[in-house]
């Protein structure tokens, strides 16, 4: 699985296409007018995210999957703590 997240520019730790945030590839930032950015995380090519890892995120932060989005991104150094998500795009995929 991936996911896009949108959020104020001032609440991401590292800059726009900074290798640190993503490392190994730099992902599309999209900067919206609203001073907001959005990132996205994961991808079909780099083999994403596991489902069944990121649904015990999900269910430690009582289903609330914007939450365990945040919790990693706290964690994994991508965000201030006070940052606030504004929109999540969350995509999976099938194996062919």
């Amino acid at each position: 699985m991936a996911f896009t997240v949108r959020l104020a520019k001032i609440g991401y730790v590292h800059p726009s296409g900074s290798r640190t945030d993503s490392p190994g590839i730099r992902r599309d930032v999209i900067q919206r007018t609203d001073h907001t950015e959005e990132r996205s995380y994961g991808s079909a090519t780099t083999g994403g995210f596991d489902a069944t890892d990121f649904a015990r995120q999900v269910d430690a932060s009582g289903g609330d999957v914007t939450a365990a989005v945040h919790q990693w991104l706290v964690e994994s150094g991508r965000i201030h703590s006070g940052a606030h998500i504004t929109n999540l795009e969350v995509r999976t995929w099938g194996s062919r």
